[in-house]
């Protein structure tokens, strides 16, 4: 007998870079908000306290956030390791933290995990967040990783996550760049084909935006495979940008079948990479998903930080 379920619905957004809602776009109603990092410019306090003010305002029953490369003042680590690209300062990075550890109105992940019951839901969710993305070795930029940690790194995602969210896409999935024209991680691929979570939510390859329906492959040697792209309804028009795995609109995607399947979703707001033309904005993607009833309630869990740097 298949499990009770109970739909969400999910809005996602990524990249806003300094740009709150009323400038440029606006955020649907929904459960919850998830935003996958860059909520900056340069990570200044004066950027990140603008950010953190439009989210506390904004009304949802759960809202999620992780940091991008962009947000370089709640990296601890961060240091210029590279002649070339921003030579940019962080500014009172302890101050700048607190700003979001220390909010009541939304969650902060900064790759870690926590169970969150959803508000007049019947239901908890498991969520992985992470900030991190691939260093490409030309500038500096905030939770950036080299490639040869990138497997231990992904490796901490825990097996039982219902959604993740990184700042990076992973490899061939959503990461369409002008900017990163390398892509996404591979590794996270990897990582994402053993968790099989959901839903995965990215943003940080602005052009990438958009999302399909990934099938795992089954038994040695399979390979996985986007079988179903999303057509923006959203589009050049008024409607919302919704992505419905339910199955229950007519013309509507296909229940996901847990296990077996994954929404990716890159929710990049700001629609194209500095210096590639005059600022567009797309429209946040909302997700309507069934989840499985679950039993536990409302149990969080850590996830120790994986170093970033020598070994």
């Amino acid at each position: 007998m298949p499990p009770r379920t109970q739909k969400i619905r999910i809005v996602c957004i990524s990249d806003t870079h300094n740009h709150a809602p009323g400038e440029g776009y606006t955020l649907p109603q929904g459960d919850i908000l998830i935003h996958a990092g860059d909520l900056t410019n340069q990570g200044s306090y004066d950027e990140l306290r603008k950010a953190v003010e439009w989210i506390e305002k904004a009304d949802f029953g759960v809202k999620v956030v992780v940091a991008g490369n962009h947000d370089l003042s709640l990296d601890e680590g961060y240091e210029l390791k590279h002649a070339e690209g921003w030579r940019v300062q962080p500014d009172e990075t302890e101050r700048c933290r607190e700003l979001v550890m220390q909010n009541k109105s939304f969650t902060y992940l900064e790759h870690s995990s926590i169970c969150i019951d959803v508000p007049h839901k019947d239901v908890s969710l498991r969520i992985f967040g992470s900030p991190y993305s691939p260093d490409r070795g030309r500038q500096n930029w905030a939770f950036q990783y080299p490639h040869y940690l990138a497997e231990d790194l992904w490796n901490a995602i825990p097996a039982e996550t219902d959604i993740l969210v990184t700042h990076t896409p992973p490899a061939g999935h959503c990461d369409t760049s002008s900017h990163w024209v390398e892509g996404g991680c591979p590794a996270l691929s990897k990582a994402l084909e053993r968790v099989k979570p959901l839903l995965h939510v990215c943003g940080h390859c602005h052009e990438g935006r958009g999302a399909e329906i990934v099938r795992w492959g089954e038994g040695p040697g399979a390979v996985a495979r986007a079988i179903r792209k999303w057509e923006d309804p959203g589009a050049r028009n008024k409607k919302q940008s919704l992505l419905d795995l339910t199955g229950s609109r007519r013309g509507g995607e296909m229940p996901l079948e847990a296990g077996k399947e994954t929404g990716v979703v890159n929710a990049s707001i700001v629609a194209k990479s500095f210096g590639r033309g005059g600022r567009v904005f797309n429209k946040p993607v909302v997700v309507d998903l069934d989840v499985p009833v679950r039993e536990y309630r409302g149990t969080e869990e850590s996830v120790p930080v994986v170093p970033v740097g020598d070994p």
